[in-house]
């Protein structure tokens, strides 16, 4: 999933990751940055419950976040796709991040949320603390990969994030069949796919082969 994908899959919806507080900017961030860089959740959430300190803190924290994303500060050109972050903390502790559309002088056109659900508008530069830019934005994506397909491995993991490190919450046998959603991403050397599980209305994710391939399944 490229930008222009995830603004035109979001935009107008509320984005709820963590399921607490309804939509807060934080969701639509870490949206982003597991739709469209493979990030697990994880690896993008708050020190301390503002969104700055994902820019200040959690990018130390988490090689995840290292491996897919490049710190930038304030006075960087920035570029669509680009996160910015504001909110100089402990000064000014309400902090904001939304995703760069068009660098506008003096203020951005962002995709942003809170207030509201999902939507475009411009935000002041003032106060930002900088940028995390994506070193790759959607590694080409498989075409086509909507719709049901049969497993043709023995077992294939069915897991919370788009990574080989993240739980496995469910098993696929061979022959058994899943229905994607045409969302893809690549991470970990594979291309991934997912559903929304049944039972938990929640995105489940699984891998469809080596980078390039979608040899786990078959039509």
């Amino acid at each position: 999933m490229n930008i222009d994908q995830f603004a035109a899959a979001y935009n107008g919806k509320t984005v709820d990751v963590d399921k607490a507080y309804g939509g807060q900017c934080w969701d639509l961030w870490s949206r982003y940055a597991q739709d469209v860089a493979g990030v697990p959740q994880s690896a993008t959430n708050t020190s301390n419950g503002y969104a700055g300190s994902v820019y200040t803190t959690t990018y130390d924290q988490q090689s995840a976040l290292r491996d897919r994303f490049d710190r930038l500060p304030a006075n960087a050109t920035p570029a669509k796709g680009d996160v910015a972050f504001w909110g100089q903390a402990p000064a000014t502790p309400y902090t904001h991040v939304a995703i760069v559309l068009a660098d506008q002088g003096g203020s951005l056109l962002c995709l942003t949320q809170n207030p509201g659900a999902t939507h475009q508008a411009a935000i002041t530069k003032n106060g930002l603390l900088g940028y995390l830019r994506p070193k790759t934005i959607d590694a080409t994506p498989t075409r086509g990969i909507e719709g049901a397909w049969r497993v043709n491995v023995a077992k294939l993991n069915v897991r919370a994030q788009p990574s080989t490190g993240a739980q496995i919450v469910a098993q696929y046998s061979a022959g058994q069949t899943v229905n994607l959603d045409g969302w893809t991403t690549r991470a970990d050397g594979y291309d991934w796919g997912r559903y929304i599980g049944a039972s938990s209305g929640q995105y489940r994710y699984i891998a469809l082969g080596p980078a390039g391939t979608t040899s786990y399944l078959t039509r």
